[in-house]
């Protein structure tokens, strides 16, 4: 850098002229050079004029030799005029005096006299302007201009990086002078003004519309290659495709609303309507007066389900309070499908986005829709159409029918679990037939790069805020569909992966399960999916998707089963043994309860009187059980001890210690080393005399089990009834305590999201403060589960078992086993190892446990076939999508071509047009080539996968 700072070699003269600096007018005897030119050395101001006629905006340096730096100046100040038209040369027939304008270039803002050609065919100045790169800021007798170049600078960063106009212009007023850049000229309103028309521009020659016509409606909106466009990508026969695959030519769409994306309550213009005016992605501005005005309102519909803030139950201002959007599966913004919102997210405003969203998609025969509470909107949804565009529908010139097709209606992966129960089921992207693998959610992610726009919209007048969402919303589309090749390439990997492993799991379950049930269940699946469908036909329809309310298995039922099973075997007898492991086992939680409440005690008489009452009944409940341990258990364990001795004196002895566990390969945790579930020490520090007592009383009514007897007398004959026994309630409780620590998991992912949604100092207090008690809560249950797998490993249980596996942090994630439990992401998740094979389950006997597990089969089988179905449904439309996707590049290249040859056959008129329109051509042709090398060349073949038969 210091380098190309340095001082001239000489002042002599010009090394490109030769010329004697000295020649030169007074104050120019001195040498000059140019920043932006590479590799040019310094020249005289002759030399620097005469090389920069055709780059006036270059950023020049003149050397001070008084002040010994390269200074600033520009060719304007040295003198230069700006002649346009004649090869650079002045107009012979222009007389008048040079006009002083004022340039805002990329390098900053300049004055520049311009000379403009007055030749009697000569365009006008405006005109003129424009053919040399400039923009004017008026088109009569402008004097202010705009480099193209700076334009097109200013349009990539506002897209790119949501630059603004103001701090835009302020970035060249500091350019051109850093120092006083308040004493630059201020062209904020001209530049402002002028991009809106070269917004419009832009979009009209993207979407091929004249500058004098009026454009169609959404006509320069930027259609998805990849969805359904009747008439221009739709495969021939379409129509005639068998019901169950109708999926495959359905538009896919999501509807959301953004209280983001507002106005401000300030008056503006009224003549100030969108350049863009019914030919983007708003309505029709006009045409959604007149609805609003004449169209009946519709009765408020009394909520089925939660309070949603999109039913207008929120907090709103401004005069436009946000916008409602609607947009494919590929999140493309569809053509006249957003509607600003007064207040909140009526429905009548979004029956008028959804028709007129659906225009051009009103020949499909399905439509598969997304929305936040469509549990609601749905419901009333034809009703509302009928009455709302019966009469007012001739009068709405974008509106040509309201009768839409079938619609699938579901709700968002995301918002699905803010809904009750059964909502959940009914509009689940997981189980709805024909939804595929979309989320519902595609708006969600356009508006995390809108919101970054919304600041400097709800500032602007209506029209100019209309033509800058406009213009943002084809960025992205644009930008989209370039990525559309390589996006669908990979969609189809992975859809055609988790299709194969979703296939291959639910076949090896099948194998396991009895083939009526199976049968039973599958035709239940057809009725279900005919039905849910069918919004009419959702009151009482179940939900197969997950265990009835009631279905839970406790170790309450395991102690029945047991019962049961000693009863059948003629043993009434030995029945009592179950009833005295369970209320030992029963006694041991409820006093590991007490002791904490009594450690915990506050030294209040009231809190005394309240502990001393239940301490009482648990040792009235500990005197009834001590007769009947005595004469059960107790008995089995006097008599192990008098048939075995330890291998080593153990002071323990009968009871377990850490080198009898070391020795039959039991892991030492710390509720094994004489300390509590939660880690705390059984030996508590000195405390006062009640509470002491309190502690005697707990310490009085201890029982030993199998569990806690060394292992030569719990492997002893007569402790091998109860040892079982010991063991399978120890299964129920271990359970349970996965039911419950899955619970808070799901639970606390709940709270994750939430504090994520707020902001603030209050809010996430309180967020980290119900987080870290959930926190607590599950580290409990996780050592509650370790515990009792302890446990079951003295019983006897291998620790290599498939049921009650070893519990790892890593594993401690939610288990999908409710319809309000699934995440996103879900289907990309193999199962837990919770659940895989069932072929145990035939072996149990009928009553409460077979049925639980029954429930779970089933459940489990409907949640994983509908996961099948929906990648294999996938894949069939992401095939069908580069098949639509090369068809629409294909027809948009042709489109363009017979632009080009009309534009031709016009004369030299239209030129440039047709120049043009050549280059749109060959970005199509460049899009389809990589399209034709990228997807399968299978796609021309008109057929349904199914992996089940494994044909492809």
């Amino acid at each position: 850098m210091d380098r190309r700072e340095a001082p001239p070699t000489q002042l002599a003269e010009c090394a490109k002229c030769g010329g004697r600096i000295r020649d030169n007018p007074q104050g120019r005897h001195t040498l000059y050079r140019c920043i932006d030119c590479h590799q040019v050395g310094e020249r005289c101001v002759d030399c620097i004029i005469a090389s920069h006629e055709e780059r006036p905006f270059d950023r020049i340096r003149m050397w001070n030799e008084d002040l010994g730096f390269w200074e600033k100046t520009n060719i304007a100040e040295l003198g230069f005029v700006w002649s346009l038209g004649h090869g650079g040369t002045a107009c012979p027939r222009n007389h008048s005096p040079s006009r002083a304008m004022v340039f805002l270039h990329e390098h900053g803002i300049m004055d520049l006299k311009v000379k403009f050609c007055a030749c009697l065919n000569a365009d006008s100045d405006a005109a003129q302007l424009i053919e040399h790169g400039c923009w004017p800021a008026t088109w009569h007798t402008p004097h202010t201009a705009f480099s193209l170049t700076a334009m097109a600078t200013f349009h990539g960063l506002e897209l790119q990086a949501t630059v603004n106009v103001h701090d835009y212009v302020k970035l060249l007023c500091r350019m051109t002078d850093g120092i006083a850049p308040d004493n630059v000229k201020d062209r904020y309103r001209e530049f402002n003004s002028s991009m809106r028309e070269y917004r419009q521009v832009r979009a009209r020659r993207r979407g091929g519309v004249e500058m004098h016509a009026t454009p169609k409606s959404g006509e320069l909106a930027v259609l998805c290659p990849a969805c359904p466009q009747p008439g221009i990508n739709m495969r021939p026969g379409w129509r005639e495709r068998k019901h169950p695959y109708r999926y495959i030519d359905a538009l896919t769409y999501s509807i959301d609303g953004n209280f983001h994306l507002g106005s401000k309550a300030k008056e503006t213009d009224e003549a100030d309507v969108a350049l863009s005016e019914g030919a983007g992605y708003f309505v029709n501005s006009k045409d959604f007066k007149t609805y609003l005005e004449k169209a009946p309102e519709p009765p408020a519909e009394p909520t089925t389900c939660n309070q949603f803030g999109a039913m207008g139950t929120g907090k709103y201002k401004g005069k436009i309070s946000g916008v409602i959007a609607i947009t494919c599966r590929h999140m493309f913004l569809l053509p006249g499908g957003i509607v600003d919102l007064q207040l909140g997210e009526k429905h009548r405003f979004v029956d008028f986005a959804l028709v007129s969203a659906m225009q051009r998609y009103l020949s499909l025969r399905l439509l598969v829709g997304t929305y936040d509470i469509h549990c609601q909107y749905i419901r009333h949804l034809r009703k509302r159409l009928r009455e709302q565009f019966g009469e007012v529908i001739e009068e709405l010139d974008s509106i040509q029918s309201s009768e839409l097709p079938a619609i699938v209606a579901g709700v968002g992966k995301y918002h699905l679990a803010m809904h009750k129960g059964e909502c959940r089921h009914r509009h689940s992207l997981h189980y709805l037939p024909g939804s595929c693998m979309t989320d519902g959610e595609m708006l969600e992610r356009i508006w995390a790069v809108m919101n970054t726009v919304a600041r400097r919209t709800k500032e602007m007048s209506a029209g100019h805020r209309q033509d800058v969402l406009n213009d943002h919303y084809s960025d992205q589309n644009v930008r989209r569909v370039h990525s559309m090749v390589p996006e669908l390439v990979e969609k189809l990997r992975v859809a055609d992966e988790m299709a194969h492993v979703s296939t291959e799991y639910i076949q090896c379950v099948e194998k396991t399960i009895n083939p009526h049930d199976l049968a039973t269940w599958r035709e239940a699946e057809e009725e279900w999916k005919e039905k849910v469908v069918d919004i009419t036909q959702h009151n009482g329809l179940p939900n197969p998707y997950e265990p009835p309310q009631d279905a839970t298995l406790t170790s309450q039922a395991i102690l029945a089963q047991l019962q049961q099973e000693r009863l059948a075997e003629g043993q009434s007898g030995p029945t009592a043994d179950v009833n005295v492991v369970h209320t030992v086992m029963e006694l041991r939680d409820e006093s590991e309860r007490l002791r904490a409440q009594v450690i915990a005690h506050n030294g209040s008489e009231t809190e005394r009187s309240r502990l001393a009452l239940r301490l009482e009944n648990y040792r009235e409940r500990a005197a009834a059980c001590r007769e009947k341990y005595m004469s059960t258990i107790q008995v089995a364990v006097d008599s192990a001890m008098a048939e075995v001795v330890p291998k080593e004196s153990s002071e323990a002895f009968p009871n377990r210690d850490d080198i009898d566990d070391l020795e039959k390969g039991i892991p030492v945790l710390a509720s094994s080393k004489g300390k509590a579930v939660d880690g705390s020490s059984r030996t508590p520090p000195r405390r006062s005399r009640v509470i002491e007592e309190m502690l005697t009383i707990l310490d009085e009514g201890t029982f030993r089990l199998p569990s806690d007897c060394h292992s030569a007398v719990r492997e002893h004959k007569s402790m091998a009834p109860f040892t079982r026994l010991e063991r399978a309630l120890r299964e129920g409780q271990a359970n349970e305590a996965l039911d419950v620590l899955r619970l808070h998991l799901t639970t606390h992912l709940a709270l994750t999201v939430r504090k994520q949604e707020g902001a603030g100092v209050i809010h996430n207090t309180a967020a980290d403060r119900r987080l870290q008690e959930k926190r607590d809560v599950i580290d409990k249950w996780k050592e509650k589960y370790r515990h009792l797998r302890l446990l079951l490993l003295v019983l006897g249980m291998s620790d290599d078992d498939n049921t009650y596996r070893r519990l790892n942090d890593d594993d401690c994630k939610a288990f999908t086993l409710l319809v309000s439990e699934q995440k996103l992401g879900d289907s990309f998740k193999k199962p837990t190892w919770i659940w895989g094979d069932f072929g145990w389950a035939e072996k149990l006997e009928q009553g409460e446990i077979r049925e639980f597990v029954g429930h779970a089969m089933r459940a489990h089988w409907f949640r994983h076939n509908a996961l099948r179905t929906r990648w294999e449904e996938e894949v069939n439309v992401r095939l069908e999508e580069m098949w639509r996707t090369l068809a629409f590049f294909e027809h948009m290249e042709r489109t363009w071509l017979v632009r080009a040859d009309v534009m031709a056959s016009k004369g030299t008129a239209l030129a440039g047009a047709c120049v043009s329109a050549r280059r749109q051509a060959h970005r199509w042709t460049r899009l389809r080539h990589r399209a034709e090398q990228a997807f399968p060349r299978t796609i021309d073949q008109v057929r349904v996968i199914s992996w089940s038969t494994k044909t492809i």
